[in-house]
């Protein structure tokens, strides 16, 4: 369907303070997650590669919520620069209704519900978890790795020791590792043991420690039967040691971190406590609640960036900021009082967008139907 001419125009004048709109918050967004992530790393050390990867998967959570705040800023700054410009009132003159000029926005709004659709069910929680991820591998020390001579060193599910290191050459003697590990077909514990009389080492990037040996043996011993005993000997061997242990990539995930399906299935397999239910059942609504937040922001913000006039662009951000405010405020309270007391749920995690959507109602017929 071809769009008409002045709805394209005001498509033209929106998209680039939309853009700029998206990146000044990102960016802000940005700076708060990498100061957060920087101290951690500063108290353990860290990998440069590892915190930009961990920046790269935190963009998608931060689009869900930079979005919305993106589009009412958008819509309150190019809705008040056509009209303090006199373009909506050319329109007016031209016939065309407030219904009639809005609609491409309104169209744009439905367009950012969609993308948030995907990115809070789908896309977000699977990347905020790898960024966690190397988070977690970052603070672990994995990926900054100086091996010292006679000192047993723990590297993800391993324990390293050498007589003599030589970390230039990556050249070790008589070198032992270990580990730990559970038999997935009758849950026993094993330790497995290599000795080796020398060997060497290079750092794989995002995979882990490859590891080389020469001239020695292995052993597996059976915690819950000492006769149960695995020997070998060999003359090369090699293995990898990945930075995310088992125990890291088996972690146990927070509700932002699950996808809406798992949290589903969470919620279905009733074993959680009661707390931990609730907040789950939260999480999971307030996902398609919150991404109706643009078609709201539409509501509110529109009629109110026909008003700004030639009271600039100032005004905007204020009034962007006042509603933000407002609204997220409105919305925190309520999850906070559903997850704390059964009573209020679900109910309560509605009104926000209830009263947003009201609030939109209300202002669109006082300000522009009544004109």
């Amino acid at each position: 369907m071809r769009i008409p001419i002045f709805q394209r125009y005001i498509l033209k004048v929106f998209i680039p303070f939309f853009l700029l709109s998206t990146f000044l918050f990102t960016a802000l967004f940005m700076m708060v997650n990498f100061m957060q992530i920087i101290h951690r790393g500063i108290l353990s050390g860290f990998s440069f590669y590892f915190l930009f990867k961990t920046l790269v998967f935190l963009i998608p959570n931060i689009f869900s919520m930079v979005l919305p705040l993106a589009f009412l800023m958008a819509t309150l700054l190019s809705l008040g620069q056509l009209s303090g410009d006199g373009e909506i009132m050319a329109m007016r003159a031209g016939g065309y209704s407030f219904k009639e000029i809005l609609t491409s926005l309104l169209a744009s709004s439905l367009v950012v519900v969609f993308l948030l659709v995907f990115i809070t069910n789908w896309f977000g929680p699977l990347s905020l978890k790898k960024s966690n991820d190397y988070v977690l591998a970052m603070v672990n020390k994995i990926t900054k790795l100086e091996l010292r001579a006679q000192t047993f060193q723990k590297i993800s599910d391993w324990e390293i020791y050498s007589d003599e290191v030589d970390n230039k050459a990556q050249k070790l003697l008589n070198v032992k590792l270990s580990r730990t590990f559970k038999k997935s077909d009758n849950n026993s514990l094993w330790l497995l043991k290599i000795d080796a009389k020398e060997g060497s080492y290079r750092i794989i990037k995002e995979k882990g420690l490859l590891m080389k040996f020469g001239n020695g043996r292995f052993n597996q011993v059976d915690f819950k039967n000492n006769e149960t005993l695995v020997h070998g000997t060999f003359k090369a061997y090699e293995t990898l040691i990945p930075f995310f242990s088992k125990s890291t990539l088996n972690r146990k995930l927070y509700p932002k971190e699950m996808q809406s399906f798992e949290l589903l299935d969470k919620i279905k397999a009733n074993a959680l406590s009661q707390s931990m239910l609730m907040k789950y059942k939260v999480d999971f609504i307030t996902r398609f609640t919150m991404v109706l937040s643009p078609v709201i922001f539409f509501l509110i913000g529109a009629p109110l960036g026909l008003l700004l006039e030639k009271k600039g662009k100032a005004m905007g951000f204020s009034l962007t900021l006042l509603i933000i405010f407002i609204y997220y405020g409105i919305s925190v309270i309520s999850m906070a009082l559903a997850k704390k007391h059964g009573i209020f749920f679900p109910w309560i995690l509605y009104v926000p967008p209830i009263l947003g959507f009201a609030a939109g109602a209300y202002i669109w017929r006082a300000k522009l139907y009544l004109k």
